[in-house]
């Protein structure tokens, strides 16, 4: 019927299939509604297509709208949360710890400041993650305690060989690892080695940078032949009387034997021996009157004496 319609020009209206005209193909003149005429194919097509394209533009537009709406919006909350929670990300696992730092050492450019507490076993592992490429320095701080322990002179002997600047303290704090003065890691829970943040917050880096200084300022540097674990083990008598201090300072806190040797990165026999040299040298017959008499004798410096109930006396 439409390949009629075409070769004739046109075809009766009564009995013309309804496809044909639902698709277009057949239509009526303006000058006569009993004929029918036939439309091209592709102008038929295009008429039925072009309502629904319409549509599908309208909709595109509309979705572009309600994204576009959301830009804002997603701003504030990419800022909001970068400013809640932002400031550190949690590393879970001994693995993706050492992973993540060994990383962050290799990228080290400029200097490196690591905090080691504990005389006998290094935090999360570092023994081959400390080799900073030069000319990038490397600073570490360590408690005193590691002047006699055999394993940990031998891991800082390669340090200095490669040269790493080492100083002792006392005590120090929590682990620290800081790099370029852009990054730093942390524990992420107390006394834990599975856990610790990542922080980029410029602000509280530059806090911990101070803060490592600041005892990096009053650290004791720990000589080169120092460093030789063959050598003698005797800790000079400066450092000595240091640490003599510490454990006075901490028993005075009312701190045991073995949470003084936590603090101090020793063992609590060596606590002990001290405990037991200063209250032979105070004729001290018990601990509580042993800590009355180191806060009120004048063994500690005056900044540092204190009642045991944590007054300061008076100089």
């Amino acid at each position: 019927m439409y390949r009629k319609a075409v070769v004739k020009g046109c075809t009766d209206r009564e009995g013309a299939p309804a496809c044909l005209l639902r698709m277009g193909l057949l239509v009526p003149p303006p000058d006569d509604p009993t004929v029918l005429v036939p439309v091209s194919p592709d102008v038929a097509k295009a008429e039925l297509v072009r309502p629904i394209e319409q549509s599908l533009e309208k909709q595109r537009l509309d979705a572009q709208a309600i994204a576009d709406s959301f830009v804002p919006v997603g701003a504030i909350y990419t800022a909001a949360k970068r400013e809640h929670t932002g400031w550190a990300t949690t590393i879970d696992g001994e693995q993706a710890i050492h992973a993540t730092l060994a990383h962050a050492v290799r990228e080290c450019r400029e200097e490196l400041m690591t905090v080691q507490p504990g005389g006998s076993r290094l935090s999360y592992d570092l023994d081959g993650l400390d080799h900073v490429r030069r000319p990038a320095r490397h600073r570490a701080l360590h408690q005193h305690a590691v002047r006699t322990h055999t394993a940990t002179l031998r891991h800082i002997e390669r340090l200095v060989g490669a040269g790493c600047e080492v100083r002792t303290l006392d005590h120090v704090i929590d682990p620290l690892i800081i790099i370029d003065r852009t990054v730093a890691y942390v524990p992420g829970r107390i006394g834990a080695r599975t856990s610790a943040l990542e922080i980029r917050q410029p602000s509280l880096v530059s806090f911990l940078v101070q803060v490592f200084e600041e005892a990096w300022e009053r650290g004791t540097s720990l000589a080169p032949r120092s460093c030789d674990p063959r050598s003698s083990r005797t800790v000079e008598p400066g450092i000595a009387d240091e640490i003599q201090r510490a454990v006075m300072r901490l028993l005075v806190a009312g701190h045991t034997d073995e949470a003084i040797a936590r603090r101090l990165g020793t063992s609590r026999r060596t606590v002990a021996a001290h405990v037991s040299r200063i209250a032979a040298a105070l004729r001290s017959r018990s601990r509580a009157q042993l800590g009355y008499l180191i806060a009120t004798t004048g063994m500690l410096p005056g900044d540092e004496r204190r009642e045991p109930d944590g007054g300061r006396l008076s100089t």
